[in-house]
């Protein structure tokens, strides 16, 4: 849900376009992602967007191990990205076959790819939600310190949702050593209500 429901959310596209202004933005969906907030890898923008929130019909064991009213009342779903921008320039060439070299005859200008990083989901209610993933793809962690930058893409989710309590399950198939150390790190500990989730008091 968004804060001021009499604020239009700022689109990724124009926050990117700030950036890379007079350039081409490229995204999936590019009329859909709201930004949600941004940060910095060195000069590199970092963006974390949501889609819209939607209303989803509720189940009483939706999420096992959480009681039936809990899960009653998360009806609220939105799915997030963490994306980074790869800029290309566009280049005319002219090709002589004879020769077999090109030569650059002019420009198309900038285009700017958002690739996704990682991405997460999240339902909630008035009171309490769940962060059912939040990850980064092993493939685009490269040399980066990729768990500071999980902790901000999951912190934005984290305000994003104003609930007071929020739920995850403890274990990550993309993360498997030091997970439990990581949200640890993030404030979460094993709920005594429900033993088969961590929880944190916002």
């Amino acid at each position: 849900m968004e804060k001021n429901p009499r604020t239009r959310p700022e689109m990724l596209t124009v926050a990117a376009a700030r950036n890379y202004p007079g350039s081409e933005i490229l995204v999936t969906f590019p009329d859909r992602w709201q930004l949600v907030h941004r940060f910095r890898r060195g000069n590199t923008p970092l963006y974390v967007a949501g889609f819209p929130a939607s209303y989803e019909r509720t189940r009483p064991d939706q999420f096992f191990g959480l009681s039936p009213e809990i899960n009653r009342s998360l009806d609220t779903y939105r799915q997030y990205r963490l994306f980074e921008p790869r800029p290309t320039y566009q280049f005319d060439m002219a090709w002589d076959s004879r020769t077999g070299q090109g030569q650059i005859v002019g420009g198309r200008g900038l285009q700017v790819h958002l690739q996704p990083l990682g991405q997460a989901q999240m339902w909630k209610g008035e009171t309490n939600g769940v962060i059912w993933e939040c990850f980064s793809h092993e493939t685009r962690r490269g040399g980066t310190n990729w768990q500071e930058e999980l902790a901000i893409f999951w912190q934005a989710v984290e305000r994003d949702m104003e609930v007071k309590r929020i739920f995850t399950e403890p274990h990550e198939p993309t993360f498997e050593e030091g997970y439990t150390d990581f949200l640890s790190r993030l404030g979460y500990a094993p709920d005594s209500d429900f033993e088969r989730w961590w929880s944190k008091r916002g």
